[in-house]
């Protein structure tokens, strides 16, 4: 309590002080007992009428709860830093005039609050964060995968539908467990996902920004519909997906897979390549190709055979020599 005018203060001690002679002169001391009692009722009322205040920053919610009860009452939304303010035109509810510049409390960011009520919690309003791993999620084709995920989002309880029963559940949830609402939202999303995605379209260019688009979608329906919990509309900058990571001996199996079925392709293409050129061959080279690859098979049968060969020829090649020669070549 900022006491502004102190020449008031002193002039009410002085009223007091000569009200209570006064009683004493006229009914001795019943008058200063009554003096005391109406004295003590009136400084009751004003401060139960001023009530309390209570600071609440720009960047807060502050969750007002009956201290006597335990139920929640309101919320009171920080002011904003950006309006314009003059002291003299802040006002507060008082008793007497005199009080609205005497005895209130006029900083904007002071909420005041009547005599039964509390700040209980606050909720910030600024960007806050979720994030997880979901382990062994199933893919449409059953391969387990590991994905890391996290999602920024912003509470604004004036989002929230105007529903009693909803309106103070998310009064005693939003202050601590925001984070848990979101997260479950978005795992559930993503896991719908996931279970209709094979492995190839997880790991296919674009497949994580297409998924991140699509959780933003889901996650912001299910905070807003069928009523709205009191988050602003999650954007697809807001959420980030990965690594799709798998179990190492899957993920072994699946390169060698890969690989085999790269190999497949290379030898697919290359055997239609071949067609491709034997169809613009000539007969005359056929006959060639087939010769050579005669040639080929008997040099890969064995070394012996061409031992043979060479034998075969080296006899041809003297009975030739003879022939031509009429006697035998001469014995050295």
């Amino acid at each position: 309590m900022n006491l502004r005018q102190p020449l008031i203060f002193a002039a009410a001690i002085l009223f007091v002080g000569f009200t209570t002679v006064a009683a004493y002169q006229a009914f001795g001391f019943l008058g200063i007992f009554i003096v005391l009692m109406i004295t003590l009722l009136f400084a009751m009322a004003v401060m139960l009428n001023l009530g309390k205040a209570k600071l609440v920053d720009e960047m807060e919610v502050g969750v007002i709860f009956n201290q006597f009860n335990n139920s929640f009452s309101r919320f009171v939304v920080g002011k904003d830093p950006n309006q314009i303010r003059h002291f003299h035109n802040q006002h507060t509810p008082g008793w007497f005039q005199f009080g609205h510049r005497v005895l209130s409390i006029n900083d904007p960011y002071y909420e005041r609050l009547k005599w039964y009520e509390e700040v209980r919690d606050t909720i910030s309003k600024k960007s806050q964060t979720a994030k997880g791993k979901l382990e062994n999620l199933r893919t449409a084709d059953g391969i387990p995968v590991t994905i890391s995920w996290k999602v920024s989002y912003t509470v604004d309880v004036g989002l929230i539908s105007k529903d009693k029963n909803l309106e103070y559940k998310m009064a005693r949830t939003l202050p601590k467990h925001s984070g848990n609402v979101v997260t479950g939202k978005v795992e559930r999303s993503i896991k719908h996902l996931v279970e209709l995605k094979t492995i190839q379209e997880l790991y296919s260019p674009g497949a994580i920004q297409a998924m991140e688009q699509e959780i933003c979608q889901r996650a912001s329906r299910q905070l807003s519909h069928p009523v709205n919990l009191g988050f602003q509309e999650i954007k697809p900058k807001d959420v980030f997906l990965g690594p799709v990571e798998m179990p190492p001996k899957v993920e072994k199996a699946l390169e060698l897979a890969h690989q085999r079925k790269i190999q497949t392709e290379m030898v697919a293409g290359a055997l239609e390549r071949l067609q491709l050129a034997v169809g613009s061959f000539s007969t005359e080279d056929v006959r060639r190709l087939s010769e050579l690859e005669r040639l080929r098979i008997l040099d890969d049968k064995d070394v012996k055979a061409l031992y043979l060969s060479d034998a075969f020829v080296h006899r041809e090649s003297v009975k030739v020599r003879h022939g031509v020669n009429g006697r035998s070549p001469s014995k050295s």
